[in-house]
């Protein structure tokens, strides 16, 4: 290769560009986990409104995520990472200004959908420009700091939403995005050059994308309208089979389609297959349990949005901290040695908190186990997460990660549909815990037989 044939680097400010891609990803962790302390809000705000119909202002986010993450991976290749980035800033600004003024119900619904829409074109353009920016030598010291940046903004949520709350009002929990959208949208354009990629990928099978948002949907229709209408009601039963019929059908479609939205070929690979089970089900126990508890400790317990968003912060704060460390370490040693440990430090942190737990409040039991459950969540999370793209060919890497976004987002789905039921409909604290720690211990304890199968060891030390 010439130097005239040699790619170009994508910005000539590497620092300056990092920070504003780091700005740009915590949009989506920010817009996600404020809604953990914006859902009682909500409650306040609409008291006309039941909770099944509020909880999708919650649940329309991670359903349009599911379904649009890898075909805007593949717009932002084909049309240019910049322009999507600024495209998707502009669309989150959008569902920003319009949650933010909001009338009803129905149109805060729209507008995370929206949001939604931004965050899928935010994430994937600025992963792809990250890589882009950096030096070789210099990637694993950015990809750190991107995990980091990810739990943090997930961490900053539900304190800096409960402050906006209590003091502003809940419309802030839109308000906050704009002053960064105007950041992103004002400083990419001066400090990065277009990127392309040089194999571009047709526009996945847009009939599996809306598969994946119906299957999702019905699952969680089923799910959260349980109360009104009785687990033991055919229209229960008949939502949650409809979405699982769905999805067996977008299963069968993907394995024959020659461009599918999400590649299951890939499932061949024995680590790809068990680590993306069991990401969807650890998934789904630990969005359930965040969002849960969340509810419960506002709702029931009596703390303000402030107090509750202080309270939950350690949770996705030690997950992005100890990710990061973890990650060093087990692409050596194998991701399985950090799993498994993991998931029994979840489980055991979880039942604590179920034993002691009550009506009563209890803060530093509670700060406690959020903290020791955010220490296994970044054992188990990226450790799940690198193991589903260990044994794929380098050029298949952005299909396997696709794979395991869809995975995240329909476990997010179905694990916030479950943990704001069980912490609505309780009659009282101590029942609505008991619900819930029940179904996160449950749950969390499936994704072993899957994990104790995944083996990322280095070929010299698994002979």
């Amino acid at each position: 290769m010439t130097a005239a044939d040699a790619p170009q680097p994508v910005t000539g400010h590497p620092a300056i560009g990092l920070t504003v891609l780091v700005i740009a990803a915590s949009l989506t962790g920010i817009g996600l986990s404020i809604m953990t302390v914006g859902y009682p809000a909500l409650g306040e705000a609409f008291p006309g409104v039941s909770d099944p119909t509020l909880s999708w202002v919650t649940n329309i986010f991670t359903i349009v995520g599911a379904a649009t993450l890898v075909p805007a991976g593949v717009l932002a290749d084909k049309l240019g990472r910049r322009r999507m980035l600024i495209v998707g800033t502009l669309l989150f600004l959008a569902g920003s200004v319009m949650g933010g003024l909001a009338p009803s119900v129905g149109v805060l619904i729209g507008a995370r959908a929206v949001l939604a829409l931004g965050a899928s074109a935010v994430n994937t353009a600025a992963v792809a420009l990250l890589l882009a920016t950096m030096p070789a030598n210099r990637l694993p010291l950015a990809i750190g700091i991107w995990a980091v940046a990810g739990g943090t903004s997930s961490a900053i949520g539900p304190p800096v939403g409960g402050l906006a709350i209590e003091w502003l009002g809940w419309e802030w929990m839109f308000w906050l995005n704009v002053p960064f959208c105007l950041i992103v949208l004002v400083v990419v354009p001066l400090v990065y050059r277009e990127s392309r990629s040089a194999d571009i990928r047709a526009l996945p099978d847009p009939l599996g994308g809306l598969m994946v948002a119906a299957a999702t949907a019905l699952v969680t229709l089923g799910i959260v309208q349980s109360d009104p209408w009785g687990w033991a009601d055919l229209k229960v039963g008949g939502s949650i089979a409809g979405g699982l019929a769905v999805f067996g059908l977008f299963v069968q479609r993907s394995w024959h389609h020659p461009n599918p939205l999400v590649e299951l070929r890939l499932f061949r690979f024995p680590n790809v297959r068990r680590s993306n089970l069991s990401m969807l089900i650890f998934a789904s126990s630990w969005f359930a349990m965040f969002f849960g508890f969340t509810v419960i400790i506002i709702r029931s317990w009596g703390w303000t949005p402030i107090e509750g968003g202080f309270a939950v912060a350690p949770l996705a704060l030690f997950a992005g901290v100890v990710g990061v460390l973890i990650g060093r370490i087990a692409h050596r040693t194998g991701h399985r040695m950090f799993i498994l440990p993991g998931t029994a430090i979840y489980v055991g942190g979880t039942i604590m908190l179920w034993v002691v737990l009550g009506d009563e409040p209890n803060a530093a039991v509670f700060v406690t186990g959020m903290t020791i459950i955010g220490v296994a969540t970044g054992m188990v999370f990226p450790s799940l997460m690198a193991a589903s793209v260990t044994d794929v060919p380098a050029d298949k890497h952005s299909l396997a990660t696709g794979i395991n976004f869809t995975a995240q987002r329909v476990a997010t789905t179905i694990g916030v549909a479950l943990g704001l039921t069980f912490a609505t409909t309780a009659a009282s604290a101590s029942e609505a815990i008991d619900l819930l720690m029940g179904m996160v211990v449950i749950t969390a304890a499936l994704s072993l037989p899957f994990s104790l199968r995944i083996d990322t060891r280095p070929r010299q030390a698994q002979s």
